[in-house]
């Protein structure tokens, strides 16, 4: 009896012992908090220039979470943003950025946060597509860099991406008008083709717009508005190739 209950007490000992053992592994692996903001960022800094994303993504949140009212937490911000960018997480990049603009507005690279927000939008834009939601937030989002940055760097590109912008969407503008069109739903095809040249005056394909609006007007039957929209293409681009028809027109309607 005595041996048994000295072979047990053994065996719980040693079960006591690899437990401890166990747990004070895992106390060891566990990362160690760091005593300052400025050396858990420059951590992440180190990971990013190691090409150790994912981890330095963890490293930058940590500091925004540990350190919310520290100067380090501004810089983890938008180099979690930028990551996200560049890792074409654009809407977790948009989030980022955002958010940067919200907390730091003063901030010296407030303009960058706002471009690439921008950018966010405009990467994931599809130009086909007849949803053009991200299209039109992109051109807001160049617009708004263009008019509180005139000195940014940024601004000629937000110029050049907001140009981009608006032709995608006029384009989108043209090819529903030109399926309303084909399908002789002719007011509806001017409705589009008159909100294209309204809204979008300065692209280079407005001259197929007024000629498919005077079309939908002939079509239609009518000829007084028809003639108006004629005459408004040969005045407005007289060597378009849609001239030649237009002129053909105006002589059946004489």
């Amino acid at each position: 009896m005595t041996h048994k209950i000295l072979q047990n007490l053994a065996v719980k000992g040693a079960l006591f012992a690899l437990a401890l053992l166990f747990f004070s592994a895992c106390a060891s692996t566990e990362p160690k908090k760091s005593s300052s903001p400025r050396e858990l960022l420059n951590k992440a800094i180190a990971m990013v220039k190691n090409k150790d994303i994912q981890d330095a993504k963890a490293a930058f949140k940590q500091v925004m979470e540990d350190f919310p009212d520290s100067e380090e937490r501004v810089a983890a911000l938008f180099y979690l943003a930028d990551l996200h960018y560049k890792d074409e997480e654009y809407e977790e990049a948009k989030f980022h950025f955002q958010r940067f603009t919200e907390l730091y507005p003063a901030h010296k690279n407030v303009d960058r946060a706002y471009y690439y927000k921008a950018m966010s939008d405009f990467q994931v834009r599809e130009i086909a597509s007849r949803d053009q939601t991200h299209t039109q937030k992109a051109l807001e989002g160049f617009e708004l860099v263009i008019k509180n940055f005139p000195d940014s760097e940024y601004h000629p590109h937000a110029i050049e991406k907001r140009n981009i912008c608006q032709q995608t969407l006029a384009r989108n503008v043209l090819e529903i008008g030109k399926f309303y069109f084909r399908t002789r739903a002719y007011q509806s095809a001017i409705l589009r083709f008159r909100e294209l040249t309204m809204k979008y005056p300065g692209q280079e394909f407005l001259d197929e717009a007024l000629f498919l609006t005077a079309e939908s007007y002939f079509m239609e039957q009518n000829y007084n508005e028809a003639k108006v929209s004629y005459m408004e293409l040969l005045e407005k681009h007289p060597k378009s190739s849609f001239a030649d028809n237009a002129r053909k027109r105006l002589k059946t309607l004489r």
